[in-house]
């Protein structure tokens, strides 16, 4: 019951204000120490002896969370037009990365925050990409919560560790503002790089889904911008059609819509004062083409016999 692990403080947002919640101290036990205090007091005839304990302070205190106040970045996308299981998906996403506190030098993963991806973890079936193609998975829609966040922690000035587009263009962002997830080779992390801890809060109402980055703001004079960059457009692939022979002859429907393939970059404008300093390539993303796709009938109609009795 005495040795423990010291516990840094933290801060949960309620009600549009932050409550701070305090440290509180660890403890080692020095064994040798006690022991040899324990030896003393049965040779001496005693009941009681000394335990001898080493307080372990925490690292990050309820003078730490008082700093976090300032909005350093947010970001706001739409996803009202949704099927119902993505906005399931993006509502789940957003409250399992709500809340969280990153301390100094260490690195958020989004993957890690809100897998697995099951309906026993809060997830619906939904269109995601796979291959080229919008196929269902539990999760669908996970990466517009990625993407959003990954809007507010640039503009926060946050460090990027991992970051992937989509392989071809989503709706919500623009072009190279994208972060993808997909299993474990796809993930946005970023890590904080500040000397104070930040606090990320995540909302989604069934319309839109905002992540703001809250922490201690260092130049009240300096913002950022970001701004999207379309560098090359490639046509769409021409249509593809699939004989299906379970489909009646000259039926078609369609399978997946095609896209067209472009490459991008992002750009960081810095200012200060509202006067621009600096204007750099943040970075750069290229999306695939793809083909519109049709399912094509070829089962042939069955001969109709009279039989007559």
């Amino acid at each position: 019951k005495i040795v423990s692990e010291p516990r840094n403080a933290s801060v949960k947002r309620k009600a549009g204000k932050f409550v701070v919640i305090k440290e509180k101290t660890g403890y080692t036990l020095n064994m040798n120490e006690t022991f040899a205090n324990f030896k003393k007091a049965v040779e001496a005839g005693k009941h009681q002896f000394e335990l001898d304990v080493v307080k372990k302070k925490a690292k990050y205190t309820s003078k730490d969370m008082a700093e976090i106040k300032d909005v350093l970045g947010t970001y706001t996308t739409e996803y009202g037009g949704s099927p119902y299981g993505r906005k399931v998906n993006v509502a789940n996403g957003a409250s399992k990365i709500n809340g969280s506190i990153v301390y100094p030098g260490e690195t958020l993963s989004v993957y890690k925050t809100v897998s697995p991806f099951t309906k026993e973890n809060g997830y619906a079936l939904a269109g995601s990409y796979e291959n080229g193609q919008t196929v269902q998975t539990y999760g669908g829609g996970i990466c517009q919560v990625s993407t959003t966040l990954y809007n507010a922690v640039i503009r926060a000035e946050l460090k990027i560790v991992e970051r992937f587009p989509h392989s071809m263009t989503v709706h919500y962002v623009p072009r190279s503002a994208d972060a993808a997830i997909a299993g474990t080779h796809k993930d946005m992390k970023f890590k904080n790089t500040f000397d104070t801890p930040i606090y990320i809060e995540g909302k989604a109402n069934g319309s839109t889904i905002t992540f703001t980055v809250y922490g201690k703001k260092k130049d009240p004079k300096r913002t950022v911008e970001f701004l999207s960059e379309t560098t090359q457009v490639k046509e769409k692939l021409l249509k593809v059609q699939l004989a299906i022979i379970t489909l009646a002859e000259g039926q078609k429907v369609l399978e997946s819509y095609g896209h067209t393939g472009y490459s991008a970059r992002l750009w960081k404008i810095v200012k200060i004062n509202g006067k621009q300093v600096s204007k750099k390539v943040f970075n750069t993303s290229t999306y695939m083409s793809t083909p519109t796709v049709y399912r094509v009938g070829t089962k042939k109609a069955e001969d109709k016999k009279t039989i007559k009795g």
